[in-house]
């Protein structure tokens, strides 16, 4: 019955939801990453974000809806070629309440091969680590034995995974690390948790990992809820604490294997290593964007102590591993994405408008690809946060929440229960403009009344929601 019921409201929301043309409201490129082959060809993957408002047919539940797309696009630099290789997505119907979501949170790739990745993709309310061979790399998977475990894992939601700088493991977001080699073939199967928490390594930690050192495997670093950095040299056991200012985001290691820097998307300040994280050698130096914050950094693996660093419109410099910035460039648009292609004279730079190649030696810049130019007028963006209900309510045990950011900034949001006692916060750091899908977790938790809550731009939302078990 479910399944026809879904069948025929399929039917329902395409014979009555096309009209007229869809109006794009937004569209940029952002989140530049980059990888050499094996043979030194250098591969780029950035997003498109693209939103419209798509008018339905009169009769329906709701007039106008929104569509929206952020999909990933790969750029071979030998090729000249481009193309889409991974599909995101969301669009409501024109029923009121129905709306389809998919997408890809994360992706890594092995074997410096870029038809060999694996992900981290949803579709709806389905979550799960993938490969391309088609092997469900999800926490019933076996976790490879580095140390005994101390504490039984007690989450099995994937949120996020880190792929090791090696190639040989898979570190899942639950505190769990994993086997990786591209084989299915590699993991023995279990019969039932008991098995696979006896064989686990990893103790489930409060932390959440998020490098690992290039040339030092058992190196792990890691991070709490407030952003103080944590630092194991036995894989992920043993975490100490190395600095509490707050401030950690991301990574990034030096050619020299020693130095390692981090930014944040709210601190004027970079944080920079002189010795592999280690407690007391971090110092922080504030490089002059007049007041703005640094967005984004890469690092020349061919060269110790050359950084680059950006805000939203000016490139900077360091020979001497981030002590002195010169400036470098200015580029109108909104930078969003750095990348610096090793033994070579060749920045990459990514805008909200274009993706760039610039001549570190002479500052060239050359267009390699443009934002598509649309013919419509491009309506202003919403003047307000969005909180939306959540679907379904009333939820057993999970439920999704989405909302929509009119200005980029540091976002909040928590659940609380009817007595007002904060049981879970899903979202506490910087996101871009933009829509926003957050799943949540309730398998724990009773039933009765709760209440999501999210701060963004200096307003404050909250709405209501009903966990039935």
């Amino acid at each position: 019955m479910k399944k026809l019921l879904l069948i025929l409201l399929i039917g329902i929301a395409g014979t009555t939801g096309s009209f007229g043309q869809d109006i794009i409201q937004e569209a940029y490129f952002h989140e530049l990453k980059g990888m050499e082959d094996s043979s030194g060809v250098t591969h780029l993957f950035y997003r498109f974000y693209k939103k419209s408002l798509h008018h339905c047919a009169p009769g329906n539940d709701n007039d106008i809806v929104e569509h929206g797309g952020d999909d990933v696009f790969h750029y071979n630099a030998d090729t000249k070629s481009d193309s889409i290789i991974f599909n995101e997505g969301y669009g409501e119907w024109c029923l009121a309440g129905m709306y389809d979501s998919y997408g890809v949170r994360d992706y890594a790739f092995y074997d410096k091969d870029p038809p060999k990745w694996i992900k981290f993709s949803y579709f709806e309310y389905t979550y799960g680590i993938s490969d391309y061979l088609g092997n469900e790399l999800n926490i019933q998977q076996p976790i490879v034995v580095k140390q005994n475990p101390s504490e039984s894992i007690s989450s099995y939601w994937v949120e996020e995974f880190y792929l090791s700088p090696n190639n040989d493991s898979l570190y899942i977001y639950t505190g769990s690390t994993i086997p990786f080699a591209g084989r299915s073939t590699d993991w023995p199967d279990f019969e039932d948790y008991e098995d696979f928490f006896a064989y686990a390594d990893s103790a489930y930690i409060d932390l959440k990992v998020f490098a690992i050192h290039p040339d030092i495997d058992s190196l792990y670093f890691a991070t709490d809820e407030a952003g103080d950095l944590y630092r194991s040299e036995h894989y992920s056991q043993n975490f100490t604490l190395v600095d509490s200012n707050g401030y950690y985001e991301n990574l990034f290691f030096d050619a020299d294997t020693s130095h390692i820097y981090s930014i944040s998307k709210y601190s004027s300040k970079i944080a920079v290593s002189d010795n592999l994280g280690s407690n007391g050698s971090w110092k922080f130096s504030d490089p002059d964007f007049k007041g703005n914050p640094p967005h984004y950094l890469t690092v020349d693996p061919s060269e110790s102590g050359h950084v680059f660093i950006s805000d939203s419109t000016d490139i900077l410099f360091s020979d001497n591993h981030g002590d002195t910035f010169s400036s470098f460039l200015s580029i109108e648009n909104g930078i969003t994405g750095l990348y610096k292609k090793p033994d070579s004279d060749i920045l990459y730079v990514l805008t909200r408008k274009e993706l760039l190649e610039v001549n570190t030696q002479t500052k060239q810049t050359t267009s390699l690809k443009q934002l598509p130019v649309s013919n419509e007028q491009l309506p202003s963006l919403p003047k307000q946060v969005k909180l939306s209900q959540n679907y379904p309510n009333p939820f057993n045990p999970t439920t999704s929440i989405m909302f929509i950011l009119n200005n980029n900034g540091h976002v909040l949001l928590e659940v609380y229960d009817a007595l007002g006692k904060k049981v879970q916060t899903l979202v506490n750091g910087y996101r871009e403009k933009g829509h926003y899908h957050v799943h949540f977790d309730a398998t724990q938790l009773a039933s009765g009344i709760y209440f999501y809550r999210l701060e963004a731009d200096g307003e404050v939302h909250t709405k209501r929601m009903t966990l039935i078990k």
